[in-house]
Parts: structure tokens; C-alpha cells; sequence
């Protein structure tokens, strides 16, 4: 009997919280309506368990918000986690309408004190919050969705009342499995790649030329002689070289670096033009006189020796 009553202790102690032996302080509440309260009823602050609901009953007072008075049994050592500038609201438990005391935590440092009241924080009215145009709305679209499905006149619609939509749906999953089999067949352009190594050697045959390219510069074939053999690559640098000694040699000459050589060049070349102007200004070359005394005596002398060879013995005279 003894454990007995030792095993019955520790449940309670547990089923109550281990809140047994702790004091416990008094808080009250007034609200306009107990409706789905009563004793024993859960206390919570922010959603936490600390408490129950002592007794409900009427509190003597017209106010319309405060009809019914809620005593609430804390534990003492919670007081200090709720501040007293904190409010109380009844909020519902389940879908059979049990209801509880839900206390929101406010923001003051100081907190509530035993026998402290908590004031009350009504809920909004869904109702009276309800924009009832913006529902009427809502459920006129959700009417009209309801039709086009029962209708058969949108996509969903045509999968429930026909058999268009299943139809489609089904030609779709036959030609993807078309599609597949067109894949894994040997008879086909698409599985002839896969299943051929025409792809292969396409891809490969690149790769092998280049192989065989670097094979050739590395045996010294082609370009390859620069690589394998200094020589070659020693002369042409030696031909580079001369051609760049000869252009510094050219650039370092006085024509390039003196101006006075440039100047004589220059006063030559003067020279030969003034030289070419005054042979062009003589009379020879200005005037047509010369010219038509060279063309008739020119002419003179073809008369001459047109008579010469008809008639010779006007110019021959033998002497005896």
C-alpha cells in the first residue's frame, strides 16, 4: 500500500507539471462571454502552458465587457516571464469549440504581481471583417471553375466528363515510346549512331590525323627539322641577323643621319632639274625652226637620191 501510494504521488507530481508543491497566486480576468470555458480550462502565455482556469462565475457589473469573472491559478514563480502591461484574449482549443486563456506578453520591464488583473483583448469579428463583396466574388469564381470542370469545357474538365484529354494524353506517351524504340533500333538514322561506331570514328579520325601530325614535326618531318635540328634553326637566325645588321648599317649611314648629305643629295637633284629646264628652254626645243630646217633638208636629200638612182650619169663623170 505504502508504494502503492508512492507510485499514485509521482503521477500526480507529473500529470500536474511538477508544479505540485509549487504556490500558487491568483490572477483575474473579466470577459463579456464564458462560452466553451469552465474550470480546470488551460492558462497559456504565448502559447505555453502555465496554468488553468480556477472558477468561472458572473461578476455582478452592467459592463457588457466584463459579465463573467475568470479566476486563474498561476504558479508563483511564473509571474516574473509575464510583463503587466500583458493582455488576455480567449482563443478556441479544438473543433469542438473548448476554449482557453491565451495571454500575449507585453513589453513593459515590470511584471504582474498576485491578484494582479490582466486585461482583456477582444477579437476581431471575422465576420464583421469580412468583406462580403470580395467573398461573393471568390465564390462566384469558384462557382464558374466548378462549371467548367462539370461542363467538361476546361483541361481538367475534359480529363473527368471526356476522354479527349486521356486520349491526347495517351498518343503523346505512344509517340515518346515510338521514340524510344526508334532509338535502340539498328534500322533506324538515330540507333545506327548509337549502336554503330560511324560516330566514333567521326569523332576520333580528327585526333588521329593530329596524332600523326605531331608525330611527323617530333621526327623532325616538316617543321618538325626546326625542333630536331639546331642547324636549320641556326641559320635562319643567322639570316635574320644580317638582314638586321644591314638595315642598322644603312641606318647609321651619313645619308640617313647626316642632314648635310641630304642637303648635297637634295642641291644635285636641283641641280639636274635646272640642268633639264634650260635644255628644254632653247630655241631648238621652244620654236618649230630648227625642226623644220632638219625636215627640209630632210627632204633635199631624199629628192637627191631619188634622182641619183634614176638618172646616175648626171652625177657620174668619168674622165679619160
Amino acid at each position: 500500500m505504502v508504494a502503492a501510494l508512492v507510485i499514485l504521488s509521482v503521477l500526480v507530481y507529473l500529470l500536474s507539471g511538477g508544479t505540485l508543491f509549487t504556490p500558487k497566486v491568483t490572477l483575474y480576468l473579466y470577459i463579456p462571454d464564458a462560452t466553451g470555458l469552465a474550470s480546470d480550462s488551460p492558462v497559456r502565455v504565448d502559447g505555453i502552458p502555465i496554468g488553468s482556469v480556477d472558477s468561472v462565475g458572473l461578476s455582478g457589473t452592467n459592463d457588457p465587457k466584463r459579465i463573467v469573472k475568470l479566476v486563474l491559478r498561476v504558479p508563483e514563480d511564473r509571474l516574473p516571464s509575464i510583463p503587466a502591461n500583458s493582455t488576455a484574449q480567449i482563443s478556441v482549443e479544438n473543433f469542438i469549440g473548448d476554449r482557453y486563456v491565451d495571454i500575449t506578453s507585453g513589453t513593459s520591464p515590470d511584471h504582474l504581481r498576485a491578484g494582479a488583473e490582466i486585461p482583456y483583448q477582444s477579437q476581431t469579428d471575422f465576420v464583421k471583417s469580412l468583406d462580403m463583396t470580395q467573398l461573393e466574388q471568390q465564390l462566384r469564381e469558384v462557382d464558374a471553375v466548378l462549371t467548367e470542370i462539370e461542363q467538361g469545357r476546361s483541361p481538367l474538365g475534359q480529363f473527368v466528363r471526356g476522354e479527349k484529354f486521356y486520349t491526347e494524353l495517351r498518343q503523346k506517351i505512344t509517340d515518346l515510346q515510338r521514340g524510344i524504340h526508334e532509338a535502340v533500333s539498328t534500322s533506324t538514322t538515330i540507333g545506327q549512331v548509337m549502336y554503330s561506331d560511324d560516330l566514333i570514328r567521326k569523332v576520333s579520325q580528327p585526333l588521329v590525323d593530329l596524332d600523326h601530325t605531331l608525330a611527323a614535326i617530333q621526327s623532325g618531318q616538316g617543321a618538325g627539322q626546326y625542333l630536331r635540328d639546331t642547324a636549320a634553326h641556326d641559320a635562319l637566325l643567322a639570316q635574320f641577323a644580317d638582314i638586321h645588321r644591314t638595315i642598322t648599317d644603312l641606318t647609321a649611314s651619313d645619308f640617313f643621319q647626316s642632314d648635310q648629305t641630304y642637303k648635297d643629295w637634295n642641291r644635285a637633284v636641283i641641280g639636274l632639274i635646272r640642268s633639264v629646264e634650260d635644255v628644254n628652254s632653247q630655241p631648238m626645243f621652244t620654236t618649230t625652226i630648227v625642226y623644220d630646217n632638219i625636215n627640209g633638208a630632210a627632204q633635199e636629200l631624199r629628192q637627191t637620191l631619188q634622182d641619183f638612182r634614176q638618172n646616175p650619169k648626171k652625177y657620174l663623170r668619168l674622165a679619160f
